[in-house]
C-alpha cells in the first residue's frame, strides 16, 4: 500500500520540480527583454559614453546573476539512509500495526490518535518520494514505537473489557456483563471469544427461567421434567457440569424405576398367562439389567408359560383328534404333550386309549383285508376274539365300531354254508381236496362254506379230473360237474 502512496508522492515532486524550472525560465526570459529594452532607451535618449553605459550593464548584471546562477533545483543533499531501509520499516508498520490502527475499534478508542498515526505514515511517504531517505527513516522508527505503544495500551483495554464481561457472567449478572461484552466488541466487532461471551450473556435469561423450573421439578420428584429441562440448560449452556451429572443421575433412578415397573406387568402378564405382554416385559427388562435376579425370574415365568400353552395346544389338538376319530393324530399330540409334561396321568390315559384303539383298529382291519379266511375255524375264532376285545372301544371310536360290525358281518357270511350239487357219471370217485369224499354219484348235494374248492375225479385206467370252484357268500346254489373220463 505504502508503494502506492510513495509513486504518488513521487510523481507530484516531480510535477512541483516541473514547475520550479519552468518558472526559472521565465525570470530569465524576461530579464533579457528587459535587458535590451533599456538599451535602446538609452541610445535614443543620451549620448553616454562607454564608460557610463558599461556601469549601467554592471548595474543590470548582478539583477539576472542570483537567478543564473542559482543551485539546480534537482541537486540533492547526499542521504545516510537508503530508500529499502525506509521501505523495509514501512512494511513492517503494515504488517504489525496499521490493520489494527485503521479498524473502526481503534478509532472509537482514540480517534485522534489513529488520525496522527495515518498522517504520520502519509508525511514518511512523503518524505521518501522526495528522497529525504534519512528524515523518512528516523520518522516511521518513530512512527513503529508509538504504533507499538498505543496498540498495547489499545489491547490492554479491550481485554479488560473482557476480563470484567467473563467475571460478570461467571457471577450471573446479566446487566454488567452486557455493557462490558458491548464495550469490549466496540473495541474489536469481530472478536470470536468476544460474540461467543455476548450469545452465553444473552441465554442467561432463559438458563435462569429453565434452572427454576428445574429446581421445582426436583422438588415435586417429576424425573421426567427434571430431566428434560436439565437436558434443555446443558444445550444452552454445555458448561453446566452439575446438570450433565443431574441427568445421569436421573436416568439411573429412572432405569430402575422404569425396570421395577416392567418386572410387575411381566408378573402380572404370567399370571394371566399373556404370553406376548410376558415376552415383551423379558426383552425390555433383560436389555435395561439382563443379570439381575428378576429378569432371570422373568425369564422362567417365561419358559414355563411357554411350556404349559404348547402343552396346552397339544392336548387341545389330541382331544379335537379324537372328536374326528382321527386317533393316530390324537396319539401324535398326546405323546407331545407328554414330552412336556411326563408326569400328567391324563395325558398318559389318553396316550394308552389311543394306543389301544389303534391297536384294535389294525387288528379288526387285518382281518377284513384277509375276509375269505374268515371261514377257517381257527381265524374266526381269532376275529372274534378280536371283536370282542374291541367292543369296549367301539362306543369311542365309530370307526372302530364299523369295522367291527363288518367284521362280524363277514364271519357270518364266510362261515354260511351254501349248497353244492356234485354232478358226475357214477364211476368216477368224487373227494373234495381238503373237506372229503363225495364218491361215485350221478348227483349229489353237499354243503360248504364260502371259499375256494378243488374237486377231484378218480377213476381207474383214466386221468385225475380236478375242478376248482369259488364260493362266494352270495351265492345260494352252485353246481359242479366232476367226471374223469380221458383215458391214460
Amino acid at each position: 500500500m505504502f508503494e502506492k502512496k510513495l509513486e504518488e508522492a513521487a510523481r507530484k515532486s516531480r510535477q512541483q520540480l516541473f514547475v520550479l524550472l519552468l518558472l526559472v525560465a521565465i525570470l530569465i526570459l524576461g530579464g533579457a527583454v528587459a535587458f535590451l529594452i533599456t538599451q535602446l532607451s538609452l541610445q535614443q535618449t543620451s549620448n553616454v559614453s562607454g564608460i557610463e553605459a558599461e556601469k549601467k550593464n554592471i548595474e543590470i548584471s548582478p539583477k539576472i546573476s542570483p537567478v543564473q546562477q542559482s543551485k539546480p533545483a534537482d541537486e540533492k543533499i547526499k542521504q545516510n539512509r537508503t530508500t529499502e531501509e525506509v521501505v523495509g520499516a514501512l512494511r513492517r508498520y503494515e504488517e504489525e500495526f496499521e490493520g489494527i490502527i485503521q479498524s473502526g475499534g481503534f478509532g472509537k478508542w482514540n480517534g485522534s490518535l489513529q488520525h496522527d498515526l495515518i498522517t504520520r505514515k502519509d508525511k514518511v511517504i512523503t518524505d521518501l518520494a522526495n528522497g529525504e531517505t534519512d528524515r523518512a527513516f528516523e520518522e516511521v522508527n518513530n512512527l513503529i514505537a508509538d504504533a507499538s505503544t498505543a496498540v498495547s495500551e489499545y489491547e490492554i483495554v479491550f481485554e479488560e473489557a473482557m476480563a470484567n464481561a467473563i467475571r460478570a457472567y461467571e457471577a450471573e449478572d446479566v446487566t454488567r456483563a452486557t455493557i462490558e461484552v458491548e464495550r469490549a466488541l466496540e473495541l474489536k466487532p469481530d472478536d470470536a471469544v468476544a460474540l461467543e461471551l455476548q450469545e452465553k450473556i444473552k441465554k442467561l435469561p432463559q438458563l435462569f427461567e429453565l434452572m427454576e423450573k428445574a429446581r421445582v421439578a426436583n422438588i415435586e420428584n417429576n424425573l421426567e421434567e427434571e430431566r428434560n429441562l436439565s437436558v434443555e440448560i446443558i444445550r444452552l449452556d454445555p458448561t453446566r457440569v452439575l446438570y450433565q451429572e443431574r441427568i445421569e443421575e436421573i436416568d439411573v433412578l429412572l432405569r430402575e424405576a422404569r425396570f421395577e415397573k416392567i418386572v410387575t406387568s411381566g408378573l402380572i402378564a404370567s399370571k394371566k398367562e399373556q404370553l406376548g405382554n410376558l415376552q415383551s416385559a423379558y426383552d425390555q427388562a433383560n436389555a435395561l439389567f439382563p443379570s439381575r435376579e428378576e429378569t432371570k425370574n422373568l425369564a422362567s415365568l417365561l419358559k414355563e408359560l411357554k411350556r404349559e400353552l404348547r402343552f396346552r395346544t397339544f392336548v387341545k389338538e389330541g382331544d379335537t383328534a379324537i372328536q374326528q376319530d382321527n386317533w393316530r393324530d390324537a396319539l401324535a399330540s398326546y405323546q407331545n404333550a407328554s414330552a412336556l409334561y411326563p408326569d400328567k396321568i391324563e395325558v398318559q390315559e389318553a396316550i394308552s386309549l389311543s394306543q389301544k384303539i389303534l391297536r384294535m383298529s389294525g387288528e379288526v382291519q387285518g382281518f377284513l383285508k384277509n375276509a375269505s379266511r374268515l371261514s377257517v375255524d381257527n381265524i374266526r375264532q381269532a376275529a372274534e376274539q378280536a371283536i370282542a376285545d374291541a367292543e369296549i372301544y367301539s362306543a369311542m371310536s365309530p370307526a372302530l365300531a364299523n369295522d367291527v360290525e363288518r367284521l362280524q358281518t363277514e364271519i357270518i357270511q364266510r362261515n354260511k354254508e351254501i349248497e353244492v350239487w356234485v354232478l358226475s357219471d357214477k364211476l368216477t370217485n368224487v373227494t373234495v381236496r381238503g373237506v372229503g369224499k363225495v364218491g361215485m354219484v350221478e348227483r349229489y348235494k353237499i354243503r360248504l362254506k364260502p371259499g375256494q374248492y378243488t374237486f377231484e375225479g378218480r377213476r381207474e385206467g383214466f386221468r385225475t379230473k380236478s375242478v376248482q370252484i369259488t364260493i362266494s357268500p352270495e351265492d345260494s346254489q352252485l353246481e359242479v360237474t366232476v367226471k374223469s373220463d380221458e383215458r391214460i
